[in-house]
Order: structure tokens, then C-alpha cells, then sequence
């Protein structure tokens, strides 16, 4: 039975935000039921009518919203990974970074690129943005989807990353930069990507909220800079930039 459960040992990258998700299925579902006891009790009850009706919109909404946010996470967030992937057009010997690595969605699907090369993720792997968010995890991942020598983790800080300057060929983050509280901390941690990226390098990033300011804090460092794509995820605008840095690779 152990043999063929590991035969059957899939990849699982977690839910985005899954506090917030659950909230909302929780909080959706107490409402849904106060709804139904209200519409099926006998009349009189001690429910009004009204109150029956509007905990039913709003746990509608909160249900529908907790649907969007899965399948942002499982489904469309895939998608923009796939696409971030594609534009950075790795040949195989690359050293890649994968900054707020989380589970290792983008991670690995680099390292699947690779043959000598090698995929680095860091992450501070707080639960909080992503569901049993740990480097074991990622690392569980990487073995299922068989690129485990392909892949390394660590544990630290985007904002002050742990490596010398142009260090990789390649640099990707994902839903990560907006984590961070403010707007000095973010432009830092982009300055950071920035310095690790070898000359010639690219980087893709993909990311909610602020990333108009992403594109001039790249710029304003030297980058060639384009919007890849515009999105809709979780219900917020989105936007996937890709990024150069000028030069040749040594």
C-alpha cells in the first residue's frame, strides 16, 4: 500500500490566501442556513422575511467570491505561470531565482526547463498567503513532479537577498511583492531582484495592486520593461511584466 501510494504522489500548490478563503465559506454558509430556516419555517417565525432575503445575497456573494478566489488560485494563476514562463525562454543551463517561491508553482516549472541549470526559491513561507506554506512542501513537490536535483530552497527576505550581485540568469516572482507593507520595502525588494539578475538577464513578474510602480522602480534602475499581459484575477486587477537587464551575459 506505502509503495503505491507513492506511485500516486501528486504535485499540490496550495490555495492563495486560504484564511480569507475560508472566511468567506464559513461566514457564507452560517448566513445560507440562517436563509433556509427562515424561508422553510412555518410563518410565523422568529426570522423575518427580510432578513431571510439578505442573508441569502450576501452569503451568495461571499460563496461566489470564495469560488473565484479557488479557482484564481488553482486554475488561472497556472495559466499566467505558464505564459511568465514562456517569455523568459530558458534554454537549460540557466541559474533561476524564484522569489517568494511559496510551493514551488513557478519554481519547479522552471526547473522543468532546465538541464544543468538549476531553480532557486526563496520564500519567508508564511501560511498566511499560501495554505501549509513550508519548504518541505515545496521540496515534496519538486520530487513529484521529478525535477528534485533541478531545485533548492532557502528561508529569507526578498528585500535583503542572501546572494551576490548577478547572480542569476533569470528571476521570477509571482503574487508576492504586494505582500509586502510598504511602498519603500517594495521598491527595495525590486531594486534587490535587480541586483541578482546578471546582465542580459530577464525577469518576470506577475502581481496585483501596485504593479505601475513595479514598472517605473525597474525602469528608473535600468531595466527594459513591457507589460506582458493584463488580468483579472481574485476579482483584481493584475498585470505580468517582463523585464531586462541591459548588457550581455558573461
Amino acid at each position: 500500500m506505502k509503495a503505491a501510494s507513492n506511485m500516486i504522489q501528486r504535485a499540490s500548490y496550495g490555495i492563495d490566501a486560504p484564511g480569507v478563503v475560508r472566511g468567506h465559506v464559513v461566514l457564507g454558509c452560517i448566513l445560507g442556513a440562517i436563509a433556509a430556516i427562515g424561508f422553510a419555517w412555518p410563518r410565523p417565525n422568529f426570522i423575518p422575511a427580510s432578513l431571510s432575503a439578505g442573508a441569502a445575497v450576501v452569503a451568495a456573494l461571499l460563496l461566489f467570491y470564495a469560488a473565484v478566489m479557488l479557482r484564481s488560485s488553482l486554475v488561472s494563476k497556472k495559466r499566467v505561470c505558464d505564459r511568465l514562463i514562456a517569455a523568459l525562454a530558458l534554454c537549460g543551463n540557466e541559474q533561476v531565482l524564484d522569489a517568494g517561491c511559496g510551493r514551488g508553482l513557478a519554481l519547479i516549472a522552471c526547473a522543468k526547463k532546465l538541464t544543468t541549470g538549476k531553480a532557486v526559491g526563496i520564500d519567508l513561507w508564511a501560511a498566511k498567503d499560501q495554505s501549509n506554506n513550508n519548504p518541505e512542501a515545496t521540496l515534496a513537490n519538486a520530487a513529484a513532479e521529478g525535477v528534485a536535483h533541478l531545485v533548492d530552497v532557502k528561508t529569507g527576505d526578498i528585500t535583503k537577498l542572501p546572494f551576490p550581485d548577478a547572480s542569476f540568469d533569470a528571476v521570477i516572482s509571482m503574487i508576492v511583492i504586494h505582500n509586502i507593507p510598504s511602498q519603500q520595502a517594495r521598491d527595495g525588494a525590486l531594486r534587490e531582484l535587480v541586483r541578482v539578475l546578471k546582465p542580459g538577464g530577464r525577469m518576470a513578474i506577475f502581481d496585483l495592486l501596485h504593479a505601475s510602480r513595479y514598472r517605473e522602480v525597474l525602469q528608473d534602475a535600468g531595466m527594459n520593461v513591457q507589460v506582458l499581459s493584463r488580468d483579472f484575477l481574485w476579482l483584481l486587477p493584475c498585470r505580468s511584466l517582463l523585464a531586462q537587464k541591459p548588457g550581455k551575459a558573461p
